[in-house]
Order: structure tokens, then C-alpha cells, then sequence
């Protein structure tokens, strides 16, 4: 018996995939469970596992090829006594939460299923990505990523002859395209009482030169979603970043004190992150315009949930998995929340659910010993707070000089959503919450 099996809709927006790499070919022989092929979409990359064991007989979507979901991609027969699952199945399911440390209501909609997942629930592997603006004309069939690209560099998508099968426009059409010198087609502009100056046209960047013997990489699916991602957000997101320097003496010595502690009484670790995201929840309630999204049609989006996404770096990728109704945590819940996502992000086991939602990001470079850092927010967030090292410094208390542990901590943040004094509000409050913490004010 011959199972077929199809794109997996990977999120709820998710209309279609690319085949990043099989990691099967025809004639090999899978099990229940095993991966069979890398999936990318301009939400994540994730690897596809079998529903069922046999033996794979047929690929019918080669690598780099962009289907709309639902599409039988394989045919996989059965091994004897095999019980086949429909691949066409969807299923409703939200990201597990460890025992002990959900303090709060249960998720709203936006922490349910994030979309329909496949009977056979890809495993997370890839970073985790925004919907980009659409472009306001298509031609033809188009991939994800070439869409973006579109959208980002204002191009007319009629203008392009697509290189895929049936014409389909691909990334590298859009490479080529720009390569190619030429000039983004001008949006329509709705007629208006005074004239508007046109937008300066933006010249692609200067193609690379290379001697003979430097080393050409293609870069894996999920670094190249990472590259898109990034330049998406600069061009979509008018960035501004402020920063404050935080004492952080108090929490320092109650670290030294208190961590080995506390792992051994809560199995889990306790660090500044951990400190740092419940100030950050706690001052998104004092203001939600940090806890919001601008949408496509000019309107802003205020979070009710405080979903805080988590940058975990790995060897070569990045993923922000997400932490949900993070306000209703203390400090406890926040720690084996953190540990629970980093231990399964380093064993690729995140599910796709695991990492959408997040309604405001914290990155934590410092722990790699960084000074000063300005992140990119990840889209749609209106900020991101990024805390780097603690480290002993001389400073001026009440006109003399003493040794205190001290951090920098940045914010980026949307200007299109708040202006400068909102987020010098927020941040500043960041900074008093973690200057005065002590154990009789957990909560703030």
C-alpha cells in the first residue's frame, strides 16, 4: 500500500513550501518517525518525518521546488503490518508547557495551534521568520522568498520571467534581476490635495569580486531565511535604538549567593536573563505600545498576550523560540521555561508552534562577553531589548568612586509604532526594576 505524502502547512498564514533537501532518496528504506526531507518556508525551516515505515518509491518534488501545501511531494509503500496515518490529516496542537511553571490563564487564540500542522508534525531546525508585505501585482506562480524579495526591493513581479517549472518566479530570479542594475518600479500613489516628492530610487549593491582562491559557500536554508529575514526588517521597520547602563550589584551578589541554590532546589538555572525577562514582562503591561505589530493596512496591533520570543543562538543558526503568557510566570517558571526551550532548540526539537507568536523579543549576547550590541528587531515586534555583559566597572555613587557590576542594555524599536519617549519610558523602567530588585519584590 502506497502512502502519499504531502506539504505540511507550516503555520497559519503558510500557503506553500520549498523543498530545502531530501534527506531520503528513491529506494531507501524509512522508518516511522525518521526525517524524510528539509522543508523551508518564510516561516521556518523544518525537517519532514515519515508517518509510516517502508520504502520511499518516488520523489515527486526535486530540491528548491516551491509547492502550495497539500501537494503529494512522495509515495512511500508500506512495510508489512505498517498502520498508515493520512498525511492529508491536519491536527490542532499548541507547544507543550513544562509542568511547574504555567502560573497564569490558559493561552487566547494566538497561543493555541498557530494553523493546521501535518499528521506528521515537522521538527523546527531553521530560524524563525515574519510575513513581509506583499507585492501590490504578481505574475504567474511565485515562491515565498521571491515574493519577499519583491516586496522588499518594490519590484513589479510582471516584470520578471520566472526560471522554476510552469514559469515559476524563484529567489534567484529577483538576484538576477536586481544584478541586472535594474531600477524598482514605483508604487501607485493614491491621488492627494499637495504633491509628493517621488521616493529616491535605491541602486542594488555592487556585485562581489573574489580572487581565485577564496572559498565560495552556499549558505543552508535556514541561514539564507535568516539573511532574508534581517534585510526585511530593516527595510520594512524604520529602526531606532536607544541604550542605559544598568547597575547590576544588587542581583550580581545575590547570584553568587543564591544560584547553586537554587539549582539544586528547582533543577533548573537562574541568571541575569532570567531577571531581565520578568522586568521586560512586567513593564509591557506599563506600555503596550512596546507589546504591539504595525499591520499591512496602517493600523496598530495591541498585544493582550505578552509572548516574549527568546534568541537562542546555536552553532550556525539562530532561532527565537517563544515563551507564552510570560507575565503570569515568576521567577522559577521563567528559568525552566528558558531551559526547556534551550534544550530542545539545541536538540532540534522545536516544533514550528514553538517559535511563532512572539509579541516582543530579549537577546542576550552579553553571555558570549559582547559590550555594547544594537539587535534587528524580528518582525512583526515593535522592539527588541538586548542585554550584554556584566562586568566590573568604576563609577561615580554620590560623588566617589566605587566597583559595581554594571550592564549596558539596548533597545530597538519600530518608530513607525512609538517615538523616542515611550521607549526611553520603557527601558528606563527595565533598568529600575533590575537596580532594585531584592526577594520581598519579585513581583514589582
Amino acid at each position: 500500500m502506497a502512502t502519499k505524502i504531502t506539504m505540511p502547512q507550516l503555520g497559519e498564514s503558510v500557503s506553500e513550501g520549498t523543498i530545502g533537501r531530501w534527506l531520503k532518496q528513491e529506494g531507501d528504506i524509512v522508518k516511522r518517525d525518521e526525517s524524510l526531507v528539509e522543508i523551508v518556508t518564510d516561516k521556518v525551516t523544518a525537517e519532514l518525518p515519515s508517518p509510516v515505515s517502508g520504502r520511499l518509491v518516488k520523489i515527486l518534488v526535486g530540491d528548491d521546488q516551491t509547492v502550495k501545501v497539500g501537494v503529494d511531494i512522495a509515495e512511500i509503500e508500506e512495510s508489512g503490518g505498517a498502520t498508515a496515518s493520512a498525511p492529508s490529516a491536519t491536527a490542532s496542537a499548541a507547544p507543550a508547557v513544562p509542568s511547574g511553571y504555567q502560573a497564569g490563564p490558559a493561552n487566547g487564540a494566538s497561543g493555541a495551534a498557530n494553523g493546521a500542522l501535518a499528521s506528521a508534525t515537522p521538527r523546527m531546525s531553521g530560524a524563525a521568520t515574519a510575513t513581509a508585505p506583499r507585492p501590490s501585482e504578481t505574475s504567474g506562480k511565485v515562491s515565498p522568498l521571491a515574493r519577499n524579495m519583491a516586496a522588499e526591493h518594490n519590484i513589479d513581479l510582471s516584470l520578471i520571467q520566472g526560471s522554476g517549472e510552469s514559469g515559476r518566479v524563484r529567489k534567484e530570479d529577483i538576484m538576477a534581476y536586481l544584478a541586472r542594475g535594474a531600477q524598482a518600479a514605483a508604487p501607485t500613489i493614491a491621488p492627494s490635495a499637495a504633491p509628493v516628492a517621488p521616493a529616491p530610487a535605491i541602486a542594488p549593491a555592487p556585485p562581489v569580486t573574489f580572487a581565485g582562491e577564496d572559498e565560495v559557500l552556499t549558505p543552508p536554508p535556514a541561514r539564507r531565511a535568516i539573511a532574508e529575514h534581517m534585510v526585511r526588517s530593516k527595510r520594512v521597520s524604520p529602526h531606532a535604538t536607544t541604550l542605559v547602563e544598568v547597575d547590576m550589584t544588587n542581583l550580581a551578589r545575590w547570584l553568587e549567593r543564591h544560584k547553586d541554590e537554587f539549582k539544586r532546589r528547582e533543577g533548573v538555572g537562574v541568571s541575569y536573563q532570567t531577571f531581565a525577562i520578568k522586568a521586560v514582562a512586567e513593564a509591557l503591561k506599563d506600555q503596550p505600545y512596546l507589546n504591539a505589530s504595525w499591520t499591512e493596512d496602517n493600523k496598530i496591533v495591541l498585544r493582550k498576550q505578552i509572548n516574549l520570543g527568546v534568541s537562542v543562538a546555536l552553532e550556525n543558526n539562530l532561532v527565537v523560540p517563544v515563551i507564552r503568557n510570560v507575565d503570569t510566570l515568576n521567577l522559577v517558571g521563567i528559568a525552566r521555561a528558558v531551559a526547556d526551550l534551550v534544550a530542545r532548540a539545541r536538540a532540534n526539537r522545536l516544533m514550528p508552534a514553538d517559535v511563532q507568536g512572539a509579541t516582543f523579543t530579549v537577546n542576550n549576547p552579553g553571555v558570549f562577553g559582547t559590550l555594547m550590541s544594537m539587535a534587528i528587531i524580528n518582525q512583526p515586534n515593535a522592539g527588541i531589548l538586548t542585554m550584554d555583559a556584566v562586568v566590573k566597572r568604576p563609577v561615580v555613587i554620590v560623588d566617589a568612586i566605587a566597583i559595581r557590576h554594571m550592564m549596558y542594555m539596548s533597545l530597538s524599536f519600530d518608530h513607525r509604532i512609538l517615538d523616542g519617549l515611550i521607549a526611553a519610558r520603557f527601558l528606563v523602567d527595565v533598568k529600575r526594576r533590575l537596580e532594585t530588585w531584592t526577594p520581598d519584590n519579585e513581583g514589582w
